[in-house]
């Protein structure tokens, strides 16, 4: 049974960068070049194949370990990845982003790439971190990291297009971004939505925590408070004080740096 599983898992490891970098050679193709016709359809089948390719890979990693790949490195940059091509595909259905695929995609495509790097490594959990709850914990987490990351993108291209705006630089890149009411409010929404996962992941953690009389939350960890702080205090502010344009940008981009810092720095590379 193990080797019947685990030479698909080559075969979906090995087909998925050739998936993104095709998805992104279309989508790059749709921004960087001024006849983006014939490149849309290739950019919408390249997206369908990069999401067929990564949920495959998902489920066959889920039936080899018989568990929910979330917890190696590995298995959390996947399924990190994952979450980040689906709200590439709901901005883009939603809000009609395509031509900013090429940018919206790519932190889906470092996540997979990376993650390839440190599959492989099983797991044996304690019966404690099997919980439900503790797997709802880290999917609203890793959720909220990835809308969070989506909303920087927005943020930085926002503030590209609003130096080429006050420089009067009208060239290729200015004339495909949106308007900057456009990129503000998709910012904005993303940013919102990351709280709201950031929040619901944090109630949960701290109940599971808790009920299970499990050690709590050491003050290394509480770093992610600061985060969801910025990031709450960034949409009170849009909403109070009209905090729009450039210092929402801002804003935004300091959360997602204090969030990369938070995991990277404070408390280690995705523990939850």
């Amino acid at each position: 049974m193990d080797a019947l599983i685990v030479i698909p898992i080559l075969l979906l490891k090995g087909l998925l960068p050739v998936a993104y970098c095709a998805a992104l050679a279309f989508y790059g193709r749709t921004f960087f070049s001024e006849n983006e016709g014939e490149a849309r359809g290739g950019a919408r089948a390249g997206l369908m194949g990069v999401l067929g390719v990564h949920t495959a890979l998902l489920i066959a990693i889920a039936v080899r370990s018989q568990r929910v790949p979330l917890w190696t490195t590995g298995e959390a940059l996947l399924f990190l990845g994952w979450m980040l091509a689906i709200l590439h595909l709901v901005s883009e259905w939603s809000a009609d982003t395509r031509r900013l695929g090429f940018f919206t995609l790519a932190p889906a495509s470092i996540c997979a790439l990376l993650s390839l790097f440190f599959l492989g490594h099983n797991l044996s959990l304690p019966p404690e971190y099997q919980s439900g709850w503790f797997i709802f914990h880290i999917v609203a987490s890793l959720a909220s990291y990835a809308a969070f990351s989506l909303a920087a993108v927005l943020a930085i291209l926002y503030l590209i297009q609003h130096r080429n705006l006050k420089q009067k630089k009208f060239d290729l890149t200015f004339r495909k971004l949106p308007p900057l009411d456009k990129l503000d409010r998709l910012a904005a929404v993303w940013a919102f939505l990351g709280t709201l996962l950031m929040i619901a992941s944090s109630v949960i953690g701290a109940w599971w925590v808790r009920r299970d009389a499990l050690r709590g939350m050491s003050p290394s960890e509480a770093g992610i408070f600061i985060v969801l702080a910025i990031f709450l205090g960034a949409a009170l502010a849009r909403r109070g004080l009209g905090w729009r344009g450039k210092r929402h940008a801002q804003w935004l981009l300091t959360g997602f740096a204090a969030l990369l810092l938070a995991n990277l720095v404070l408390h280690g590379f995705f523990r939850f």
